[in-house]
């Protein structure tokens, strides 16, 4: 009884079950994606509020290079587009190759963000975790977003295996996009926003 009456209010607010059970969807998702945005924001309210009350902020250009992050992150935006190209394709077959392009953009921009970690952390002038408060919020924000890339490419990859539906792909697609978004303040943020 219970579990019908479960299985009922989750179908009544947009998801639905398969095969007896219950198949979290897009409302779901926008829930999770709510709360998590929540996570951000304290970050973000973090980050400004120390980098304002901060006596000195280093210059980002003199510690981090532009050039490798605008790579990293046309491939976050070029996988917002390839995802959905995957929600919009007519067919299982072609919406699996948009999804192939998909995690093979969030694995590039995940091998970037380590090629920045590797670099800043071994170059002749090491930034590790606890230089300063550049250091310990950049590697806080950059890590948390990477967590989440890294939870999407696992997601996109047992979607593989499962031979995911058309509706899963679209609760995918939310997550993947809400990651894409979080981080445009994050590249503005760190590397853009100049000293004062």
């Amino acid at each position: 009884m219970v579990s019908q009456i479960a299985i009922t209010a989750t179908s009544e607010v947009g998801d639905t079950t398969e095969r007896g059970r219950t198949v979290v969807g897009p409302s779901g998702m926008w829930t999770f994606l709510a709360i998590d945005a929540m996570g951000f924001a304290g970050l973000f309210i973090a980050y400004g509020v120390l980098r304002v009350r901060a006596d000195v902020w280093p210059d980002p250009r003199s510690r981090i290079a532009l050039a490798p992050a605008a790579a990293m992150t046309f491939a976050l935006l070029a996988s917002s587009l390839t995802m959905t190209l995957a929600t919009r394709a007519a067919s299982a077959r072609v919406r699996q190759a948009w999804l192939d392009a998909t995690l093979a953009l969030g694995v590039a921009f995940l091998a970037g963000a380590g090629v920045e970690y590797h670099h800043l952390l071994g170059g002749a002038a090491p930034m590790g975790l606890s230089a300063d408060l550049f250091a310990s919020t950049f590697y806080l924000l950059t890590g948390f977003h990477g967590l989440h890339v890294v939870a999407g490419v696992i997601g996109i990859g047992f979607m593989f295996r499962a031979k995911a539906s058309a509706q899963a792909v679209e609760t995918m697609a939310l997550y993947w996009h809400f990651v894409d978004a979080m981080w445009m303040p994050i590249f503005s943020i760190i590397y853009l926003w100049p000293t004062r």
